[in-house]
């Protein structure tokens, strides 16, 4: 056994199924192990960038490792942006590099640069297997860092020398997990008080309660006893039951919208698993009446926009499982307040323009007809882009994680490959990527992966010819509208020279169609959807311009 098998058999032992990548002379030995594992499967993908995003994807939907490999030099910094998304969104995943002979190098500083220096800013571990006898400490010790919260990424190099070496003397180390610890009694005890003496409690949704398998249960559990309403962040998505009327929305920037409105109306926030790796969903000040628990399994990050006033950290499902065990609704809470918000934001949503634009879909349209093909269960994953806002708002998630969203890197490109591994992790729910042109041309690539793998997935291109979030902003800021417009291709043609299906439609009801035509055909279809993006400034003046003292005094 070589010191790339004993890596192979540690990942094997752990459970790993997926290693994504793209192969160079100095991780052939690494290759050939996995070629040699009837446990791994080995996903070959069109560029480093995609293998990172789908690797990360795999992590935050199982909360277990995946794998993402690259060769040394240009192959490691493709997997920067990757990494760094998966560093800031908290999601495990094992990152392992190649590099050039440590014991005899004859190239020089040809593509030599000091990864593990580059990712140590973006991982939680950074390391060389300096030699095999190194390997099953190494192995161990990523594994444990990786998984354990807050979770995310970690990177081993290994260079090709080591990797084809005879297996060191020591074996591979059992990795044991210990139990999340619980908070502590009188934290809980506190927590349980502050909302005792609010008036207007209201509880916020973030990224981590989305992250952790058992938190979205006790939530849901919690917000039926107690009746508190909720909103969310955009990585919040489907932690809480988006269909009852405790929902107030997502909140997508700060201060504006109705669930700006709703955390303006509140004097306590519950906060269940928001940090700020994380877009604020409100800014906290030094003047600031209303308190804020931070209930986490880790503690607050410090930080000028974001500083509770009380803290509950330890295993978050056994913490709200204590608030609902021991809090009983007073009876001075008033929700009256958030029943008119929640009544002026489904009035907004209701009210929205169903005039058709010849030639051009409306973006509420698109999210309202992708939510009426998609069942409870089943997968959407959004690139980074003005559509993204859209969708977050738009589109009612049912369930947690079936709405992949980035709003911690906020990267262009995760959109397809992330959506490839739901599809692999998940192979029996409908999966769509929902994407920006601008977004889907950096990884549209993978299209042919995604044919290659033999999976049915679904590609929906909110397409307006340019950067449509940043011509909003060059206008809505007095910008000149400027370095933001190109010519796409032939979506279609692109599509079917990829082995996939390719549609263009100019209204819903052709979206509908397609859509319902793509899941029932199987493969891999991408469906080109021209948007009037005019409603992107609409939106942005309704939700800048929304007065909330008037919705309360209704």
């Amino acid at each position: 056994m070589n010191t790339s098998e004993q890596l192979v058999e540690a990942l094997e032992t752990e459970g790993v199924s997926f290693v994504f990548g793209y192969p160079g002379d100095e991780n052939l030995p690494f290759v050939d192990a996995v070629a040699a594992s009837d446990r791994l499967r080995f996903v070959l993908t069109r560029h480093e960038a995609a293998a990172g995003f789908m690797a990360a994807a795999h992590g935050h939907l199982t909360g277990k490792l995946a794998v993402a490999m690259s060769t040394l030099g240009a192959g490691a910094t493709n997997l920067a942006t990757p990494v760094a998304h998966a560093w800031l969104a908290e999601m495990p995943m094992l990152v392992i590099t190649g590099q050039k002979p440590i014991l005899d190098n004859m190239q020089g500083r040809y593509q030599l640069l000091n990864v593990v220096d580059l990712m140590r800013p973006i991982t939680k571990m950074s390391a060389t297997v300096t030699s095999p006898a190194a390997l099953p400490g190494l192995i161990a010790e990523a594994i444990h860092v990786a998984l354990e919260y807050p979770q995310g990424p970690v990177h081993l190099e290994l260079p090709v020398d080591i990797s084809a070496e005879p297996a060191g003397i020591h074996p591979l180390l059992p990795i044991a997990s210990a139990p999340q610890p619980e908070a502590a009694r009188d934290a809980i005890d506190t927590a349980a008080e502050l909302l005792r003496a609010a008036e207007r409690p209201l509880v916020l949704l973030g990224a981590s309660a989305n992250a952790r398998e058992n938190v979205p249960d006790a939530v849901r559990d919690f917000l039926a006893a107690t009746g508190i309403p909720f909103v969310c962040t955009m990585m919040g998505k489907g932690v809480g039951d988006e269909t009852t009327p405790q929902f107030l929305g997502s909140a997508g920037m700060p201060g504006m919208g109705f669930p700006h409105c709703a955390i303006q109306h509140s004097d306590l926030v519950l906060s269940v698993g928001h940090n700020v790796m994380e877009k604020a969903p409100f800014i906290m000040g030094p003047d600031d009446e209303r308190r804020v628990i931070h209930l986490h399994d880790s503690p607050a990050t410090a930080d000028t926009i974001w500083f509770p006033q009380h803290q509950v950290v330890g295993d978050m499902a056994h913490s709200l499982r204590e608030l609902t065990r021991h809090l009983e609704a007073p009876g001075h809470w008033e929700f009256d307040g958030y029943a008119k918000i929640r009544a002026a934001a489904v009035a907004s949503l209701i009210s929205e323009p169903d005039d058709p634009t010849p030639g051009l879909v409306k973006p509420q349209h698109i999210a309202r007809t992708i939510r009426s093909v998609l069942g409870p269960q089943d997968i959407v994953s959004l690139d980074n882009g003005i559509h993204k806002l859209w969708m977050t708002r738009n589109y009612p998630a049912l369930a947690p994680r079936t709405i992949l969203v980035d709003s911690a890197l906020g990267s262009m490109g995760p959109g397809v490959p992330a959506a490839i591994a739901s599809k692999l992790v998940y192979p029996e729910r409908r999966v769509v990527a929902v994407v920006g042109d601008g977004g889907f041309m950096m990884t549209g690539q993978e299209i042919e992966t995604a044919v290659r793998l033999g999976i049915d997935l679904c590609v929906v291109i909110f397409n307006d010819n340019g950067l449509g979030m940043i011509r909003l902003k060059q206008q809505m800021e007095g910008h000149a509208v400027h370095g933001v417009d190109f010519a796409n291709p032939d979506i279609v043609s692109y599509a079917k020279a990829f082995g996939a299906t390719g549609y263009r439609v100019e209204d819903v009801d052709g979206l509908d169609q397609a859509l319902r035509h793509a899941f029932e055909s199987g493969g891999v279809h991408v469906i080109d959807v021209p948007v009037d993006y005019r409603e992107n400034a609409k939106l942005m003046m309704s939700m800048k311009m929304l007065d909330c003292a008037q919705i309360l005094d209704a």
